[in-house]
């Protein structure tokens, strides 16, 4: 007998793995069961990455804070985004988002309905993500490492990671670390779950999350938001941000409850409850995850996601600068 091709064992897999994700999406509909598989696979992305992006650096204090926010391009389902947030929640640093999900998983750098990918290939001339626009010292760059020692050296120079950041950060040199970032991805595998865009009316005003990236719970509500196309204002408010989550407790403390009122004295620092949105476009102000969730796409969706899966993928239309699988097709048969 002949061993399969490698072009049937790749139809085979393609196929496998369809049926996998179909199942997983049937299975998050379900009574319970489908609320705990989407914490539970949140949770699994958080740890997978060693808890990096659940505290801020020590010795802020000392470190230069922008005047003007930051703006960050980027898409929830993009490994290297992931790392350039982690590095924005250690530096407790808060950024305006505009989410640039992918319009098919089938080609990259397309640009035909997403809401803010033009705008990256206006002010950058290349359609890749993560896009960082620093209006403070008129920066703009692209490339996850790049921006994150930028983030270091202009904000947070002065400033020593937390141990669960570096713990992530330890084996950089080799595939530990790309691994570990796409299989936090790959925990979240499903198009709304911030990797393809949803058609939507747009916001009048950004909206505001307060959230953290190493919570699971506020993945969920920035998942939305970036398949969504909405843009917003990311409050990162990690463990060991006092200032401003003494804030939150000034301007909203009165929804939180007495035990979580009453652990912040024996804490040490406020204890909030996250994620926390603000739509000031429907007044409107909510906790909860699948609350916020079901808001946003009943408020904004008008339309379906786009049906296709990470069994769609390929690297078509992709150039030297993208960061593609390895051993993925170049085209859709």
């Amino acid at each position: 007998l002949c061993p399969p091709s490698p072009r049937a064992m790749a139809a085979v897999a393609s196929a496998v793995l369809q049926k996998a994700l179909e199942i997983y999406e049937t299975t998050l509909t379900l009574p319970v069961v489908g609320r705990a598989l989407d914490l539970t696979t949140a949770v699994a992305a958080t740890l997978v990455r060693g808890g990096s992006g659940t505290q801020v650096a020590s010795g802020l204090s000392k470190c230069k804070r922008p005047q003007k926010m930051l703006k960050l391009y980027e898409f929830e389902g993009c490994p290297f985004c992931r790392k350039v947030r982690e590095t924005l929640t250690v530096l407790d640093l808060d950024v305006i988002v505009y989410p640039t999900p992918r319009e098919t998983m089938k080609a990259y750098a397309v640009c035909k309905d997403s809401r803010f990918r033009p705008e990256v290939k206006k002010l950058g001339e290349s359609l890749k993500f993560p896009f960082l626009v620093d209006e403070n010292t008129n920066t703009k760059m692209y490339e996850s490492d790049e921006i994150c020692k930028y983030l270091w050296a202009t904000y947070g120079q002065e400033a020593k990671a937390p141990l669960f950041y570096r713990l992530a950060l330890f084996s950089c040199c080799s595939t530990v670390y790309t691994l570990t970032l796409f299989l936090a991805s790959l925990f979240r595998p499903l198009p709304r779950m911030g990797m393809l865009r949803t058609p939507s009316k747009a916001p009048k005003q950004p909206l505001e999350l307060w959230s953290f990236e190493g919570s699971p719970p506020c993945r969920l509500a920035r998942e939305a938001l970036c398949s969504l196309e909405l843009p917003y204002v990311l409050h990162n408010i990690a463990h060991g941000s006092r200032a401003k989550r003494a804030d939150f407790t000034t301007k909203y403390g009165e929804r939180l409850s007495k035990m979580r009122r009453n652990l912040s004295s024996v804490a040490g620092e406020d204890i909030v409850k996250v994620p926390f949105l603000i739509d000031p476009n429907t007044k409107t102000e909510m906790f909860e995850s699948a609350d916020i969730v079901k808001y946003l796409f009943d408020t904004y969706a008008t339309g379906p996601t786009v049906k296709e899966t990470l069994a769609d993928y390929t690297t078509a239309g992709a150039t030297d600068g993208h960061h593609t699988v390895k051993g993925a097709t170049t085209k859709q048969d």
